[in-house]
């Protein structure tokens, strides 16, 4: 690291060639330690704690590194060719090809017919190989470094595509093995799963133009590899997809002009409904959400916002009604389940479906009509019908009611059996703040609509009732 700091500062612009010549020619034997060094040479250039008294020098050894670029692929190249090469001299190859893909803009038609493009690809053909993980970060580097937006891009694009999606998806003709990608769903691997996450999620971000091109490059396999990994049980890298989701409906939004637009919404529905269906088990508290740590359960509450801004995303392109008819429906089909499991316990320790739909329909009210009269009221209705022993269910019930303030002033029949759950939750400490917004909320509302005014009035009666005036109605 010292030597390539020195070299930065020296403007040492013959460091690559001179140690080629003065050291790997005489004492190959120093290959992976050479490696290491030109692995450095990129990171120092580019890092902010190396001071230099004029920038410039800065630049100018950058841009020889960029001129540079192709006898390092080649020299990377070589080192495989020697006979027995070890592990760590692999790890070494592809820790060096990382750095420069990061931070040296290589020629990609000279990545495009490198040998060790396909090289480094087969180390992803096992999630279980020793490369498997440097390999995913390599990979990783030439799609975000060469995305689709660039035509110098294409024909590297041309040959790494394929490439991908073999990882993903197997041939179409028959009798043929899994895909790793496939390999990895069925056994579960976690680390593999992650690998493959990663790629297929960054590729789609990246070759973001060919998703939404008009022309048939078969875009809607990527899309639904990405859809599968979001359905993957493991939150964590279920979770890596979000920001693809995000950047897709920000994409065909800005789709001109308006019919071509909601050609390729219609083209991706779908995928767009399917993904409703993930968010909303994405959306459950895990089972033993009540052992876990005050710092996890800030984790699971911050993940479950992101993959509800997902939600909404989905309802800029659906519409609102849309997805919550999805949710509705799907709503109605976690109450009965849950309603014919066999015991009472069963069904008291089996909210997490509920709760996980209100939710979901808490972070639409924002695209919900108030005259929407399909999901609301049975929403409305079931909520009075909800166990009162569950705290978190408890409390995003509470929230929902707040939500749909507006809604509950067109509809102010549907209040009345709400009031007693709001001021019953002022009781419970963990719902009291809950309980406390959603009357907050109500009063709020009642400024605007005179027809809450009644049930207001009434609600704050019972809330005196059930406590004295305490922190959480003070709040209001």
């Amino acid at each position: 690291m010292a030597v390539c700091a020195l070299s930065v500062q020296m403007n040492w612009t013959s460091i690559i060639p001179d140690v080629m010549n003065n050291l790997l020619v005489p004492r190959p034997e120093l290959a992976r330690a050479i490696l290491e060094l030109f692995k450095l040479l990129p990171e120092e250039c580019s890092s902010d704690r190396l001071v230099l008294a004029d920038e410039s020098l800065r630049n100018q050894f950058h841009d020889m590194l960029r001129d540079q670029a192709s006898h390092i692929w080649n020299f990377c190249s070589s080192a495989l060719k020697e006979n027995n090469v070890s592990l760590q001299t692999q790890e070494n190859v592809l820790q060096c090809l990382q750095s420069w893909l990061r931070y040296v803009p290589a020629n990609p038609a000279m990545i495009e017919s490198s040998p060790l493009l396909p090289w480094i690809f087969h180390s992803l053909s096992n999630s279980n190989n020793d490369l498997y993980e440097l390999a995913v970060d390599v990979v990783i580097e030439i799609v975000r470094m060469y995305p689709s937006d660039y035509e110098s891009n294409v024909g590297l694009i041309q040959k790494v595509i394929p490439l991908v999606m073999a990882l993903g998806q197997p041939d179409s003709s028959e009798n043929v093995p899994k895909s790793p990608f496939q390999n990895a769903l069925t056994a579960q691997d976690e680390d593999g799963l992650r690998g493959y996450c990663r790629i297929f999620t960054e590729m789609g971000e990246s070759y973001m133009s060919l998703i939404m091109s008009p022309e048939e490059l078969n875009q809607i396999t990527l899309v639904e590899l990405v859809l599968v990994c979001s359905g993957i049980p493991d939150r964590e890298i279920a979770n890596i997809t979000l920001h693809f989701w995000y950047n897709f409906v920000a994409w065909l939004e800005d789709l001109e002009p308006y019919r071509y637009r909601q050609t390729r919404i219609d083209h991706y529905t779908p995928q767009i409904i399917r993904l409703l269906s993930i968010c909303t088990t994405l959306l459950c508290y895990p089972t033993d959400i009540d052992t876990l740590t005050a710092d996890r359960v800030d984790d699971v509450q911050r993940d479950r916002y992101y993959v509800s801004e997902t939600v909404e995303d989905c309802c800029r392109l659906l519409g609102g009604d849309a997805v919550l008819r999805k949710i509705g429906d799907h709503l109605r089909e976690e109450c009965n389940r849950v309603a014919s499991l066999p015991s009472q316990e069963q069904q008291l320790n089996d909210w997490h479906g509920i709760e996980a739909c209100l939710f979901a329909i808490k972070s639409l009210s924002r695209y919900i009509p108030n005259d929407e009269n399909v999901v609301m009221p049975y929403v409305m209705n079931l909520i009075p019908q909800l166990p009162p022993a569950v705290p978190l269910l408890r409390c995003t019930a509470n929230l929902t009611v707040g939500k749909y303030a507006s809604w509950l002033g067109m509809h102010p029949n549907y209040l009345q059996p709400l009031l007693p759950y709001l001021a019953q939750g002022l009781s419970i400490e963990q719902c009291a703040s809950a309980s406390a917004i959603a009357i907050k909320e109500l009063c709020e509302q009642c400024n605007e609509q005179l027809m809450l005014g009644d049930s207001v009035l009434e609600l704050c009666e019972q809330c005196n009732e059930q406590l004295m005036l305490g922190d959480s109605v003070l709040e209001l």
